[in-house]
């Protein structure tokens, strides 16, 4: 049995436990403090250092506090950088659709509620002012003073002041959710882009009866934050076609799991969408394929191929988009679309097989460009008007497939469709490759970090950023220094997982100025207990292609502004 945390209050029950009088008792006569707050009210954030304070010297003498985050809108990692950053060390939890907040008569955030067992002692604000300086009653501080002394507070409830309570729609009732009405629009919009017959996905989750055997292990993995496959973290930075399910979307599909998955009035039911058959950007303007059918045994580990394919072009032309169909959907995992202009990987043919030579995560090479990636879900997307990626005549595309074993022999051969620039490209866009080769990670190491700062010496503007880094990675995160020192997140990364490489494209080009610095951190685990660590007993581990190296690499898709359009491939 599993039990959802920190997502609304649906839990599975977990049977009896034998609980001593004495320990009830205890319980009946504990103080507790439920502070309900927001992570964007003002009133909220002055007050947080008093607050902060009152919890460490009451924490001290036995009195727990547990903050509620209920407006809509919230999420786990705001909440958790929001106590992290005001120094607020006690537990919080998500109050989604505001369910818990309203049963504690909860109108403004924020607002504290003091409880001795289950009888409220006090609810209002912490105390009368925003400013500390202005302070002359201690609501908070009083109740507490007389519940540690048995008595009752001379303030019992006063009027609280900030912001209104802003939270969204309940969750459903464990009596009243169901499929039809609630969890079927949230499975055929986030997971049947995959979970299709003839899809990627090792099962299919169409239709009410698919759902219902599956539905214990959609919430489980919905709430570890593990499907839909996207490691962006939420809140740091824009990027197109954001695949995430919201706070309360994650705590309705635990609720309908914890209530047996009823199906409701399956007449109401929304019908599954239908996706296109042929390609999603229209006809392509060139179709290129894996040179021949490529075999794949049945068992071990995960296999990366490099395919190298020679466009029929005779005059460069700009790449503003590209698309996959795979060949065989049960073992494609993800394509990577490298440009080699100098022939390196015809070499590296030589000792492979079926059109393609082995490696693990790069190419075998330092390619001159890449075209970008595909993974099941994504959506392609065209790069903006004036910008593309340039593929000259005698370039050889190289084709890398990540490739998970069916526990059978598969067969593949896999198409890419390619789409031209037709307008001028005054922007022509390539790959920095954002990388420090000087790691070395010691053995035994959980949590070894590395920092890294390039700077800037032209303007640059970023389309794409695509974190690299293999079974050690832990995080990754890139951060915009601007030239008058102020920081800016790009993109976070806080459960790294080798088998979700994404290129996360930027909503909109950003333009960063000459003298800025790109801050790169990762962090890695070469202990014993990192599961995915491909060397027992760990050893100390460098920067290589092999699967017992490692890498820190930032690849992304940059139009770098040089003085008269001189344009300097790969490198910032």
């Amino acid at each position: 049995m599993w039990a959802l945390a920190g997502v609304g209050f649906a839990t599975i029950g977990l049977g009896w436990t034998l609980v001593s009088a004495d320990r009830v008792e205890d319980q009946a006569n504990k103080v507790t403090v439920s502070v309900y707050m927001s992570t964007d009210c003002p009133v909220a954030m002055r007050t947080a250092p008093r607050l902060a304070q009152l919890e460490t010297e009451w924490e001290a003498k036995g009195v727990e506090f547990t903050a509620y985050f209920p407006n809509e809108g919230e999420t786990q990692r705001r909440v958790a950088d929001y106590m992290r950053d005001r120094k607020l060390d006690f537990p919080f939890r998500l109050d989604v659709g505001g369910s818990k907040a309203k049963s504690s008569g909860v109108e403004i955030v924020p607002t504290v509620v003091v409880r001795r067992g289950d009888e409220v002692l006090y609810r209002g604000p912490m105390d009368d002012a925003k400013v500390t300086e202005e302070v002359k009653t201690h609501y908070l501080r009083d109740a507490l003073n007389a519940a540690s002394e048995g008595k009752e507070p001379k303030i019992k409830e006063a009027e609280a002041f900030g912001c209104y309570l802003m939270a969204g729609d309940p969750i459903p009732a464990m009596e009243e959710v169901n499929y039809a009405e609630h969890t079927a629009a949230i499975i055929n919009d986030n997971c049947l882009v995959c979970h299709r017959p003839g899809e990627v996905a090792p099962f299919s989750l169409e239709g009410y009866d698919n759902a219902r055997k599956w539905s214990r292990m959609i919430a489980k993995v919905s709430s570890e934050r593990r499907m839909p496959p996207w490691l962006a973290v939420e809140g740091v930075g824009e990027f197109s076609h954001e695949m995430r399910l919201t706070e309360r979307e994650i705590a309705t599909l635990a609720q309908w799991a914890e209530a047996g998955a009823p199906s409701g009035d399956l007449s109401k039911a929304p019908k599954a969408p239908e996706f296109p058959v042929g390609w999603r950007l229209g006809e392509p303007d060139m179709l290129i394929s894996m040179p021949k059918p490529f075999k794949l045994g049945d068992d071990g580990r995960d296999e990366y191929w490099n395919f190298v394919i020679k466009p029929d072009i005779t005059e460069p032309v700009y790449v503003q988009a590209m698309d996959v169909k795979p060949g065989n959907k049960a073992v494609v995992h993800h394509v990577i679309a490298f440009i080699d202009e100098k022939g390196v990987s015809d070499k590296l043919l030589e000792g492979g097989r079926d059109g393609g030579y082995q490696t693990f995560g790069g190419p075998g090479f330092i390619p001159d460009n890449a075209l970008g990636g595909w993974a099941p879900g994504l959506q392609p997307e065209r790069l903006p008007k004036g910008a593309g990626f340039l593929l000259k005549p005698g370039a050889r595309i190289v084709m890398q497939v990540h490739y998970s074993k069916s526990g059978r022999e598969e067969v593949d051969q896999t198409k890419m469709a390619l789409y031209f620039a037709k307008e001028p490209v005054t922007m022509p866009t390539e790959i920095a490759w954002l990388a420090n080769p000087a790691i070395r990670i010691p053995a035994g190491n959980a949590k070894a970090e590395f920092k890294q700062t390039i700077p800037l010496p032209v303007d640059v503007t970023l389309y794409s950023l695509m974190p690299h880094m293999h079974l050690l990675g832990k995080e990754m995160h890139a951060t915009l220094i601007h030239p008058d020192g102020t920081r800016e997140r790009l993109i976070s990364i806080d459960k790294w997982d080798f088998n979700w490489q994404l290129n996360y494209m930027l909503k909109e080009p950003k333009l960063i100025k000459r003298g800025s610095r790109i801050e790169i951190v990762a962090v890695f685990d070469n202990s014993e207990d990192n599961p995915s660590n491909p060397s027992s007993p760990p050893r100390e581990v460098l920067w290589g292609e092999e699967t017992t190296d490692e890498m820190m690499l930032l690849v992304a898709g940059v139009h770098i502004h040089l003085p008269g359009g001189a344009r300097r491939a790969g490198s910032l």
